[in-house]
């Protein structure tokens, strides 16, 4: 009976070592995906940000030139959130390259 116990105990020490590596792993790899996932969401926001501070400006210049009384803060607070997701729309520009590949990257992190 001895003998049975001294083999148990060299099998769950390996299977306790085997569990605790696997998950520091999986952590591991979590994180690079989380890190991964803001770095492509990051470069999507740029691009989409490049588009869309033009568009604004336009916007608020048309705002301003339309008032009788020019209002030039009014305008750019009415046009401040101007593509983002706000009232139940979609935010704007989510198609560009760069925001494809980190929807993509979103929706097939657990596939990989």
């Amino acid at each position: 009976m001895t003998t049975q116990r001294r083999g148990v105990f060299p099998i769950a020490i390996l299977l306790l070592l085997h569990i605790t590596l696997t998950d520091a792993h999986a952590a591991s790899s979590r994180r690079e995906r989380d890190a991964r996932q803001a770095e492509l969401d990051a470069q999507c926001q740029t691009a989409r940000e490049k588009i869309l501070s033009v568009e604004r400006a336009g916007f608020i210049e048309d705002c301003v030139q339309s008032r009788p009384r020019p209002d030039r803060a009014g305008c750019e607070r009415f046009y401040a959130d101007h593509g983002t997701h706000t009232g139940g729309r979609a935010p704007l520009h989510m198609n560009l390259p760069e925001c494809v590949v980190a929807h993509e990257f979103r929706e097939n992190r657990g596939r990989r």
